[in-house]
């Protein structure tokens, strides 16, 4: 099984050593930000099923993300499932400004780009109303 990528942060420049951050750590940061951002009902799958957004459980969050080196860059890719009835390039811009901004400060690496794909929109549960 090949070793996954991983990123060394540049702090410093004394060689004491070595940091390498696997991609799952930078999964972590990622879906944290994500699920704190406001108009996120939650983290989706890559791929629809039947047409269908799926909302993936806390613990398999990690698949809706997806992490790439480039030239010590990060690209990071993020699936959601918006709340209907609010502005979704708002929201996405949030998600990219808050993925960029956590995963910089955590690990002080550069993230080149945050891409947001919205894969559904649905009612939060907390508006969703009884008929």
């Amino acid at each position: 099984m090949p070793k996954p990528s991983t990123i060394q942060p540049q702090h410093g420049t004394r060689p004491l050593g070595r940091i390498e951050v696997l991609p799952h750590a930078i999964h972590t940061i990622a879906a944290r930000a994500v699920s704190e951002s406001y108009g996120v009902v939650g983290i989706a799958a890559p791929r629809l099923r039947n047409g269908e957004a799926v909302l993936l459980p806390p613990e398999r969050s990690g698949e809706g993300i997806q992490v790439r080196i480039a030239n010590g860059r990060l690209i990071i890719e993020v699936y959601v499932v918006l709340e209907y009835g609010l502005r979704m390039s708002e929201i996405a811009h949030n998600i990219m400004s808050s993925v960029k901004f956590s995963v910089e400060k955590m690990l002080g690496v550069p993230v080149q780009q945050v891409n947001v794909n919205i894969q559904g929109l649905e009612h939060s549960p907390t508006t969703r109303r009884e008929h």
